[in-house]
């Protein structure tokens, strides 16, 4: 539960920007990338929760091959 509270803190806190900024010029368009950021939140607290998939790991080895790559070519 711990992950789905800070979920919900970055929204509140994502929700308290954008409302402040309301310059409505390109309104939409940061609507848009709010959501997406909304939608690969949950996505990850809940794959974070469900403990099938261990994103640590995959995050790790996805840096390590673009380490590798940079570093040997």
């Amino acid at each position: 539960m711990i992950v789905m509270e800070k979920v919900f803190e970055t929204l509140v806190a994502f929700q308290v920007r954008v409302l402040a900024a309301r310059n409505e010029r390109g309104q939409g368009t940061l609507e848009y990338i709010g959501m997406i950021i909304v939608a690969a939140l949950i996505v990850i607290a809940v794959l974070d929760v469900s403990e099938t998939i261990d994103l640590g790991s995959i995050f790790q080895n996805n840096v390590d091959s673009v380490t590798e790559r940079g570093a040997g070519g």
